[in-house]
């Protein structure tokens, strides 16, 4: 061997045997990490100062830190995939190793390493030569897989059976794991299986963190409540004393939500957020339980945003907005608050809405903006029901119509078809028709159905059908016309559905969400409509999950209502405004005895008609 080879591979020898620096990972990120522009509003060098919880997390990866599994819950945009970016690029150049990071999907994993990872890594000196260049050949650089000397770095979809298989990982970043499937098509959990592909690496890290879902179905929140509970306790500027910053602590005025405070747990003083800075510099992470000491775990609001991101004004304002609707609230208290949402009921109860049932002033009344309908197909008649809705959703049930005979012949959909087309007078004095109509295809005479539709094409009349899929949206993004009819039918996400109408049936109010029901129906009508309950139940595929189950055996009001709202999202989920405002938004008077705008203003009415301007 010559001279120059062997000081070669003793210099190699000598590298692969030094101790791994002492350098943790927030000081790296101080020295090395460049934010692009192309993805940060604050772009430049990286300030931990700027974030200042995020030090000891960060820290928490550095590979002189004993911690060994981390646990983050979190609110939205406070800076917790940059973190663990930062510890990606400590890792890469000064502690080497196998790495994994999951995102909920294969795509997400995509547009992370794209967004995210890759311009930290061109924008970075630290890094740009360490990781080889993906538009060289052979340069053992893809988007989903990028080598490094010393290691190499994984980008995976949790929902992939494939994801962990032949894995081994000293570093292991799991992200959003509330967005993760309960099961891999059938190989188990995939926290568990991505936390095992660390096993055999006693110095390794394991980071874990999302924003919560629901409570009971939580990964993140079992994950924290497991921990040491540890939360960012910060001074009151006036008294000194230590606190955690909590939503039940900030005072405002609800017409002026400039005017939000702090109010101090010790002295009472009320704390205008320009103290926030100095309140995060001098923070300090605490524990608040006991733990087996195998998991650390940090949980933070966006009420510690650093001023120029998310204000408290910001957090009132949206809580403001969402408070009267619970699927908005639910989304507010998820990332916001960085907790889990914790249903009210499962169930409704037939008697409070008897309570309620109200007169309407007209057949459809002032509020309502348009008028959608649903058809329930039985084995010996048509159900169908008339819907309005208007500002923030809320709705009035207009109709509620049975068509009896044999739905394997003409006549019962002839009949169906009379009852759809005609006009519904509103407040106003305006004829209203009904502008979009489904009607279910996944039970009793299909074809029927489907050659209903696709003859009524034009009117807006749609077959739908049930799904299996949990989680979606109510209404897919494209319908199928793979029938012999080449009808479309949209497959619904029933459950998503039936989640919002029973969330909107406890609404107690009028007002964005609220459910209007007329004097005019029975127990029947109200038994049907509460005719199910969600519980919990566990499956091989999903895990633990809410499923829905019938109380009693006939159900056709919930399902029809469910049906009505898949109407009124397939088209578009307009911006519902009444006639009156619709009208002030078009700048056109509105004729008191005909609901029309006068004649001289005709020209300024939106293209399809002045009853269609609900369209966003």
């Amino acid at each position: 061997m010559s001279t120059f080879a062997r000081d070669i591979y003793l210099e190699a020898w000598g590298r692969g045997w030094a101790p791994d620096p002492a350098l943790t990972v927030s000081e790296w990120a101080d020295q090395n990490r460049i934010l692009s522009p192309e993805v940060s509003p604050e772009p430049g060098p990286w300030r931990t100062d700027r974030v200042p919880y995020l030090r000891e997390i960060q820290d928490c990866c550095s590979v002189m830190n004993p911690a060994r599994r981390i646990v983050f819950m979190k609110a939205s945009r406070i800076g917790a995939t940059e973190g663990i970016n930062n510890a990606i690029g400590y890792a890469i150049q000064h502690s080497p190793g196998p790495i994994l990071f999951a995102q909920p999907t294969k795509d997400d994993a995509r547009d992370e390493s794209k967004t995210r990872l890759a311009p930290m890594i061109d924008a970075s000196d630290a890094l740009r030569d360490l990781v080889s260049d993906p538009r060289d050949r052979d340069s053992g650089n893809t988007t989903l897989l990028k080598e490094f000397p010393g290691g190499i770095l994984r980008m995976v979809g949790a929902n992939s059976k494939n994801a962990f298989r032949r894995v081994s990982a000293r570093y292991v970043f799991l992200d959003e794991v509330d967005a993760y499937p309960a099961d891999v098509q059938g190989e188990g959990d995939p926290v568990l299986l991505a936390e095992k592909r660390a096993g055999n690496f006693p110095r390794r890290k394991i980071v874990i963190t999302s924003t919560p879902t629901l409570k009971h179905f939580s990964r993140i929140e079992k994950a924290w409540l497991a921990s040491d509970q540890r939360r960012y306790f910060v001074p009151c500027p006036f008294c000194g004393h230590f606190d955690w910053m909590r939503w039940e602590n900030i005072r405002f005025d609800e017409k002026d939500p400039s005017s939000a405070r702090l109010s101090c747990t010790s002295c009472l003083a009320l704390i205008e957020e320009r103290f926030k800075p100095m309140m995060l510099h001098r923070g300090e992470w605490r524990s608040t339980a006991e733990s087996s000491g195998r998991t650390i775990g940090f949980h933070l609001s966006a009420l510690y945003s650093p001023l120029g991101w998310k204000s408290w004004w910001d957090c009132i304002s949206e809580f403001l907005e969402a408070k009267h609707e619970p699927q908005k609230l639910k989304v507010w208290v998820n990332t916001v608050l960085g907790e889990t949402w914790e249903e009210r009921a499962d169930a409704v109860d037939a008697e409070g809405l008897a309570a309620r049932l109200e007169k309407y002033a007209a057949e459809v009344p002032a509020g309502v903006g348009i008028l959608v309908a649903s058809v329930d197909v039985q084995g010996d008649r048509l159900e169908a029901q008339v819907k309005g809705y208007g500002a923030g959703e809320e709705s009035w049930l207009i109709a509620y119509h049975q068509e009896h005979g044999d739905p394997g012949g003409d006549a019962v959909w002839l009949e169906m078809d009379k009852f759809l087309k005609q006009e519904f007078t509103h407040e106003s004095g305006r004829k209203l028709k009904i502008s979009c109509t489904t009607v279910d295809s996944g039970g009793h005479h299909t074809e029927k159905v489907y050659a209903f539709c696709r003859a009524r094409l034009e009117r807006r009349v749609f077959a739908i059908r049930g799904g299996n899929e949990l989680g979606k949206p109510l209404v897919p993004a494209r319908a199928s016309s793979r029938n012999r009819y080449h009808a479309k039918l949209f497959t619904l996400c029933v459950d998503s559905g039936k989640e919002t109408v029973l969330s909107r049936l406890i609404v107690g109010s009028p007002g964005p969400g609220y459910m209007h029901l007329p004097d005019f129906v029975d127990q029947e009508y109200l038994e049907q409509l509460t005719a199910e309950k969600a519980i919990r139940k566990w499956s091989k595929n999903r895990g633990m999950a809410r499923v829905w189950v019938k109380i009693r055996e006939r159900n056709e009001a919930l399902d029809l209502e469910v049906y009505c709202l898949a109407a009124l999202y397939i088209l578009g989920q307009p911006v519902v405004r009444s006639l009156p405002e619709r009208a002030a938004a078009l700048n056109v008077p509105l004729d008191a005895e005909a609901g029309e705008p006068a004649p001289e203003k005709a020209p300024q009415r939106r293209r399809g008609g002045w009853i269609n301007s609900w369209r966003s």
